[in-house]
């Protein structure tokens, strides 16, 4: 097995433990709270997926979703904001949910097919984020959480959502930036690449790697504390 094939299995394992429920303890409500996730969020979705978070934020804050029809989640992990998108966009809509850990995927499949406020369905769909099982052109909205730090290979993560946008298409995530080198412990730590914190590249390199897949107004914003590195807002758009 080749490094990244090593990397992307170590992930998945832990994040199957996590869905099990047999790893260290999910952030859940309190965290989805701590990290600005709005009341009514909270309230709303299913008490089984908001006790699951594991996100770094809410990448959807003050994105409108009554004129998007086709929404892709990438490493949805749980599914909140898979599960939010599809409550708040106008009736018909389809949210598909992308995460390469099945049991993650099996805890959203139930919720989902419950169904949402507006009648908006939800497709769990196990994939990889640097080959997403998608068409192109097909999505209007790209939701990620706490999911490109964790790409390997982030440039071609980013050419892979701008693939699937539609041109006009937009990007919304909440991801992680390295402010100053990280401590001696953690870069010696063989788990460090799969606890978000090994794959973190600095704000720079992000932001080359989010223009450099072809979006354009690529907005980094809202820089908050997240354990030894920083959360931050990203916005940016596929050109029409």
């Amino acid at each position: 097995m080749d490094w990244s094939a090593e990397i992307k299995a170590r992930i998945r394992r832990r994040y199957a433990r996590l869905a099990g429920g047999t790893d260290v303890p999910l952030a859940g409500a309190h965290g989805m709270r701590e990290h600005g996730y709005p009341e009514a969020v909270i309230e709303r979705v299913p008490p089984e997926l908001a006790g699951a978070y594991s996100g770094c934020g809410f990448p959807l804050a003050g994105v409108s979703l009554a004129s998007v029809r086709h929404a892709v989640d990438l490493g949805c992990g749980i599914g909140i904001d898979a599960w939010w998108a599809a409550s708040e966009m106008a009736p018909g809509g389809t949210v598909v949910a992308v995460d390469m850990t099945a049991p993650m995927l099996r805890v959203l499949r139930p919720a989902s097919a419950r169904g949402v406020p507006t009648g908006c369905l939800i497709f769990p769909v196990a994939g990889d984020l640097e080959r997403i099982p998608l068409a192109s052109g097909i999505a209007d909205l790209v939701v990620a959480n706490a999911s490109f730090n964790l790409a390997v290979d982030k440039e071609t993560a980013f050419e892979e959502a701008f693939r699937i946008l539609k041109p006009g298409g937009r990007l919304a995530a909440r991801d992680l930036v390295l402010e100053e080198a990280l401590p001696r412990e953690v870069l010696e730590d063989p788990l460090a690449d799969v606890t978000s914190l090994g794959g973190v590249v600095t704000e720079d390199e992000l932001r080359h790697a989010i223009a450099g897949a072809g979006f354009a107004d690529v907005q980094i914003a809202d820089h908050r504390p997240f354990s030894y590195v920083v959360s931050v807002q990203l916005n940016a758009v596929k050109p029409a």
